[in-house]
């Protein structure tokens, strides 16, 4: 499995569109694509499915077929991640379904953070567990590819989604703000992979 994030400190350049675009070209050329969800705004997840689908996904109370749903556990403080749902695009292409309240694990990734620089086991559960929901969504649907959308921002959800990538992607728009958040990107990066 090989694990490609899609991500940049800016909106509106195109992460989004070009894991949809790629999951499908992908998939049309015969690997089989798991697409991650880890944005929670969950723009991917709606150019996937359509609105009453979402609705089914997105019901009053827990959501067992989102991501959220999957670290929900976690957040309540009463176990690990649990087996994803991967919603079946085509026979190759699969989606982990992102959801709004996923921004409720962003403290608790962000608190697990320095923990973690202590080696203690528990911070490290919650870190990984991205990263374990995708080796798991993999082996469900046999993927050779998984392609994650991420928010634009540098907080814990998306240090954790990329951490978890064995390559990040960075569109960019030919504009200035694109420049200097490369600048303020790469050294990001380069910081959590040391950590």
């Amino acid at each position: 499995m090989k694990t490609i994030a899609f991500f940049n400190n800016k909106g509106g350049v195109g992460k989004t569109s070009l894991v949809y675009h790629l999951s499908w070209m992908f998939a049309e050329m015969g690997v089989n694509v798991v697409a991650a969800d880890f944005d929670p705004q969950a723009n991917l997840s709606a150019m996937f499915l359509p609105e009453d689908r979402l609705e089914q996904l997105w019901p009053d109370g827990e959501h067992p077929g989102t991501v959220l749903g999957c670290v929900a556990p976690i957040i309540r403080g009463v176990g690990d991640v649990k087996e994803p749902h991967v919603e079946p695009i085509t026979d190759r292409l699969g989606l982990v379904v992102g959801d709004l309240g996923l921004s409720s694990f962003e403290d608790m990734l962000s608190a697990a953070w320095p923990y973690c620089m202590d080696r203690k086991e528990n911070a490290f559960r919650h870190t990984s567990a991205f990263y374990r929901i995708l080796l798991n969504a993999s082996a469900q649907n046999d993927a050779e590819l998984v392609l994650i959308d991420v928010g634009p921002n540098l907080g814990a959800i998306n240090r954790a989604a990329i951490i978890s990538a064995d390559a990040v992607v960075v569109p960019l728009a030919p504009d200035l703000f694109s420049l200097q958040g490369l600048r303020n990107l790469g050294p990001s990066l380069r910081d959590w992979r040391g950590q």
